[in-house]
């Protein structure tokens, strides 16, 4: 199989690529050293900038459906809830390097896939991004920060309208709710990314972290305030995977119908 999780550093400027484009990068347990190491690494002082990227023609399609359905029906919750914690500690380590992230988006950004674009300080997408909190419509509840991350960004009632329908939105309404930071047209996407890299790779490294400080300040949070966020969303969505609602939600996903939730 090939590696799930690409990582490389250039010119000061890392790159944690999604290899699952066949998968439109569903996320798996498969992929939880890559995210370690790409986090350690990330955190390296000849690192300024961490870029989020996704092979193919999607950014991330979230959890993948075929494993999340198997496992829950086997039962496997040691690993289901492992998926969960990886998330925490991924949200938690992007929101708190000492250094910008940026999330490239160019195409579907659905569910955890959200979440993680969230994460970011930063997002550029193309016209063709789209995003979706999509978990409502399994019966599940956001993970991997999203809950957090979108509460971050947007009032009260913008995110309780995208966690409760779960709604696609496209990248110009995402730019007018404040979620994206840039649109760039396909063709010109690797050319805005590298002068970006190259701005935040000739930036102050210190001043970087201490505004990436300041920002989770001002919204009342610090690193341990955050986790134990974080770390209450994963809570929720545990839970979700035990109701019967997760687990029909799923199963008419992988049978295209409609659910029937209790």
């Amino acid at each position: 199989m090939p590696t799930p999780i690409l990582f490389d550093v250039r010119d000061r400027v890392a790159t944690l690529t999604l290899n699952r484009p066949d998968k439109l990068n569903a996320l798996v347990p498969e992929m939880t050293e890559g995210f370690e190491e790409a986090l350690a690494r990330s955190a390296e002082p000849g690192v300024k900038a961490l870029f989020l990227r996704g092979e193919g023609r999607a950014f991330c399609a979230g959890g993948d459906i075929g494993w999340l359905a198997k496992a829950l029906a086997e039962g496997r919750w040691n690993e289901l809830e492992a998926l969960l914690d990886l998330g925490v500690s991924v949200a938690h380590g992007l929101a708190t390097l000492p250094k910008p992230v940026v999330a490239v988006v160019q195409g579907p950004a659905a569910g955890a896939g959200m979440s993680l674009a969230l994460s970011a300080d930063l997002r550029i997408a193309t016209p063709e991004a789209l995003f979706s909190m999509a978990f409502v419509k399994l019966g599940l509840h956001p993970d991997w920060g999203g809950s957090v991350g979108l509460s971050r960004l947007v009032n009260p009632a913008l995110a309780a309208e995208l966690m409760m329908t779960g709604d696609t939105i496209d990248a110009a309404r995402a730019q007018a709710l404040g979620l994206v930071n840039q649109i760039v047209p396909a063709d010109q996407l690797e050319a805005a990314v590298e002068a970006l890299g190259r701005r935040l790779a000739a930036g102050p490294a210190g001043t970087f972290a201490r505004i990436k400080a300041t920002l989770l300040r001002n919204q009342g949070l610090d690193a341990e305030g955050l986790r134990a966020r974080l770390e209450a969303e994963g809570a929720q969505m545990k839970a979700a995977m035990r109701h019967p609602d997760a687990k029909e939600g799923l199963a008419a996903f992988l049978e295209k119908r409609a659910p029937h939730f209790a």
